[in-house]
């Protein structure tokens, strides 16, 4: 088990790379970073691995990571490999720094290279081969010795789409496998695809804040903040709004005025949020979220849809402002105002969900 209490990663000149961040990965439990460049993701790794110093504590099973170093591995952004040496060698050099007999060495290390069908390359100089075979290299690297939790660092970064889908086709698996014997495993990514696919949880995170750590299916349904909103989802689409409370009857107007912005308001019936909304946003300016399969049919406020994209069996229609409205079928104009139902509030400062329930 990974247990992460209060890290915290600031430099010495003040600039903070990680808020204060609480995480727990069980064992045998699979979780995935979902995060841009700079969001974390490499930084959070380093520091789960005891690698990179910080404030709060690491623990691997109830015990400090710097007193149970190899009780985690990780694979390294920059995948950590000696690029004038062998793959033989790379491979043979954490045994041999552990003293392993040198019969064991090369047995190990040929059925590592086996499993990752990389026997060809294993007299080959690391500099020499395709940047695909040197993660493959990293990935064959795991099965060496024993260890208690695994980080994998954006493992398909730098290699084009059709080997990207290659290489997460062949680590899929193996991370599957690792779990399954009861390893923690922690992997990060930008692409949603891949957090998506095997994971049992996914952590956002946004210039160093672990926005939500949930089921994919929970983030979706209830994102605790927009941040977490637009991870799962890339269409997810927020707009500035208002609520107002009368006589009992509570209200969600959307197309406020804003400087930039002329006012052109729809009152949509808020009456299901009666009771779910944390105290103190009535009559006050919000976020108001949903998702692009949440659109309403039909409504006042319609926009010409500039062009239409074919995406996983459905349509996605750009209208002329930029919005994204999910359909079934090609339309020349759509509605831009939500099924009141489906949507989400967010305070207008932190961003951060309204909703109590």
């Amino acid at each position: 088990m990974i247990e992460l209490e209060g890290v915290t990663k600031q430099y010495l000149y003040g600039a903070r790379i990680l808020g204060a961040t609480e995480m727990c990965v069980a064992d045998g439990e699979i979780v995935a970073l979902l995060g841009d460049n700079g969001s974390g993701k490499t930084t959070l790794l380093k520091v789960i691995a005891g690698v990179t110093d910080c404030d709060g504590k690491v623990l691997i099973d109830g015990n400090s990571v710097a007193k149970r170093p190899d009780d985690v591995v990780m694979v390294f952004d920059d995948l950590a490999v000696f690029e004038n040496r062998s793959f033989y060698y790379n491979l043979a050099y954490p045994l041999m720094i552990r003293g392993y007999d040198k019969a064991d060495i090369d047995k190990k290390v040929k059925e590592c290279a086996e499993r990752l069908g990389i026997v060809a390359c294993l007299y080959e100089r690391v500099r020499k081969m395709p940047l695909i075979d040197i993660k493959r290299l990293a990935i064959a690297r795991l099965f060496l010795r024993k260890y208690r939790a695994l980080l994998v660092d954006d493992i398909t970064d730098g290699l084009s789409r059709e080997e990207a889908d290659e290489l997460w086709g062949e680590v899929m698996p193996i991370l599957l496998e690792i779990a399954k014997s009861g390893v923690s495993v922690i992997y990060s990514t930008k692409s949603l695809k891949e957090a998506l696919s095997i994971s049992d949880r996914i952590a956002v995170l946004h210039c160093g804040e672990l926005k939500q750590l949930d089921s994919a299916k929970r983030i979706y349904d209830a994102p605790s903040n927009i941040w977490a909103a637009q991870a799962t989802d890339r269409h997810y689409y927020f707009e500035r709004a208002r609520l107002e409370a009368e006589n009992g009857k509570l209200t969600v107007v959307l197309g406020v005025k804003t400087p930039n912005k002329p006012s052109d308001e729809y009152r949509l019936d808020g009456s299901a949020f009666i009771g779910k909304i944390a105290y103190g946003y009535e009559n006050k300016q919000i976020y108001v979220g949903w998702h692009a399969c949440d659109f309403a049919d039909d409504g006042e406020r319609l926009e010409d849809v500039a062009y239409a994209v074919f995406e996983d069996g459905r349509y996605i229609l750009h209208t002329v402002s930029g919005i994204c409205v999910e359909s079934a079928v090609k339309k020349s104009r759509v509605c831009t105002l939500p099924k009141i139902e489906k949507v989400m509030l967010f305070d207008f400062e932190n961003e951060n969900s309204i909703l109590t329930d």
